[in-house]
């Protein structure tokens, strides 16, 4: 990577903690807290994030790595669901992670960016949950070329699948603060660079979309028929 996309990189993280610092700071432990809007959207997404396990294929519960963990909310969803995850979290806001650690003693929380996690760190699967939808200032360049490393390092993490989510480029408007991309580009990308293993989710009643790719098709056929 160069020298100029590793600043730019750096940059997008730092607008990013100083955004949800800022966030919350003024809403706490919310859906605002995290900038997601109103509640039940915010369930929407947690489903959709947990739709990537294998239920019932091990004994017990797979390890799951939460990208942007915020307060530990996934968790709670996980748990209110029934879904028993080996939860691990890791934020770079660490007003977040005090939280999630006070209010989740028995799961492990990180401080940090998770490009510094090393891949002999692995676990099951892995979810990256709303970081992919908001650009702030960056250039649709910079987040472009973000956006394809971070997914390189979420698959890079998983020894089974990982799910993100993207703002679909399928509107009729679009907020400056946003990150919008055509679904077709992320497949291409995905197929071509990760695994042809994946599936999309669009249909889901909010204006993105979710993609899950998987190293084994097994696993990518027993999560959608779980």
């Amino acid at each position: 990577m160069s020298e100029a996309a590793s600043l730019a990189d750096a940059a997008i993280v730092e607008a990013y903690r100083a955004h949800y610092t800022g966030t919350f700071a003024k809403h706490g432990a919310s859906s605002r807290g995290v900038d997601w809007g109103v509640w039940p959207d915010v369930q929407i997404r947690y489903g959709k994030m947990l739709e990537v396990i294998e239920l019932g294929a091990t004994a017990t519960p797979p390890s799951l790595l939460d990208v942007g963990c915020g307060f530990g909310g996934l968790l709670d969803y996980s748990i209110e669901k029934g879904v028993a995850v080996e939860y691990s979290g890791i934020d770079i806001v660490p007003e977040m992670i005090e939280h999630a650690r006070s209010a989740h003693p028995i799961a492990r929380f990180h401080v940090g960016d998770v490009f510094s996690l090393s891949e002999s760190q692995s676990f099951d699967y892995v979810v990256c949950n709303g970081i992919l939808t908001l650009k702030l200032e960056a250039s649709i360049l910079d987040m472009d070329r973000f956006s394809r490393r971070l997914i390189r390092k979420l698959f890079s993490l998983a020894r089974r699948g990982i799910v993100f989510n993207m703002m679909t480029s399928h509107v009729n408007f679009m907020a400056s603060n946003l990150y919008y991309k055509n679904p077709l580009e992320i497949i291409a990308f995905c197929s071509t660079e990760l695994s042809r293993k994946y599936r999309v989710d669009h249909a889901y009643p909010l204006y993105e979309f979710s993609i899950y790719v998987y190293r084994d098709r097994a696993q990518m056929s027993a999560a959608w028929e779980g």
